[in-house]
């Protein structure tokens, strides 16, 4: 809608739900999923976790990929109906064998934690792998961090660090970490004189941008999990970049 991306007209969010309504009223499936989306995230309606279930799903139903991962997430988060990773992971699967990379994270996480299914890293690699290759930062991420440590997949620390470095080119905070202490430590990654800096660059550019979520987390008065500085110290001390980069940290929603 060109309201919502303002496009060609002024950026409106409350006329773009309320076009997004006619037409989702007529049956058009995409206006059904965008008019889900507002009210998942209150933009230009009140937010509603019923009602953007409501809409997903009659998305959904006609095959939106986008809406089936949507109504996945609502089913793995309890948000809007009861929580049932069972459901979720069937929606995930509808839309991640529509090539939706965000499902094939999400699935490849669903088997990483064993919800909704049997634990399988071997199926989790592979789902990162796949949304990985459409270019996404984050299942990049995941996706290095079952190279580096073997799960799912041989043991590979150079295509681990690679997976990390894309993700990282993206401006994806924990890879820019990960890497950068890996680089800087010199950890399975060969460094020159030219590759030294651009790995404390990106260790000052991550810590400086974890700083920021960590303020807007508190000034919203969420609990913080790790201070930058005590996540780099991880780093150092316990060479465990990857678990604390892509688990302590979570996991995006999608």
């Amino acid at each position: 809608c060109c309201h919502d991306a303002g496009l060609g007209l002024s950026q409106d969010h409350a006329m773009a739900a309320r076009y997004y309504r006619l037409a989702a009223d007529q049956g058009l499936a995409e206006a059904q999923a965008a008019l889900g989306g507002c009210y998942d995230e209150g933009q230009g309606v009140p937010q509603d976790n019923a009602l953007a279930v409501h809409y997903y799903r009659l998305a959904a139903d006609q095959g939106i990929a986008k809406a089936q991962a949507a109504l996945g997430q609502c089913y793995a988060l309890g948000q809007g109906l009861p929580q049932s990773h069972n459901e979720a992971v069937r929606l995930f699967r509808l839309a991640a064998d529509q090539g939706l990379a965000g499902a094939q994270n999400r699935l490849g996480l669903s088997y990483y934690l064993g919800q909704g299914l049997p634990q399988h890293l071997g199926e989790a690699a592979r789902y990162y792998r796949l949304a990985a290759d459409q270019g996404y930062a984050h299942p990049q991420c995941s996706y290095a961090m079952a190279c580096l440590h073997g799960e799912g997949v041989p043991q590979n620390h150079e295509e681990g660090a690679r997976y990390y470095r894309l993700a990282a080119d993206q401006g994806f905070v924990q890879s820019m970490l990960a890497l950068g202490a890996r680089l800087a430590d010199d950890q399975d990654v060969p460094v020159d004189e030219r590759s030294l800096e651009p790995a404390l660059t990106s260790v000052r550019t991550g810590a400086r941008l974890l700083a920021r979520a960590t303020q807007s987390e508190e000034a919203n008065g969420a609990p913080h999990r790790l201070q930058p500085l005590e996540l780099l110290r991880s780093h150092a001390n316990k060479r465990e970049v990857v678990s604390v980069c892509c688990i302590g940290y979570g996991r995006p929603k999608g």
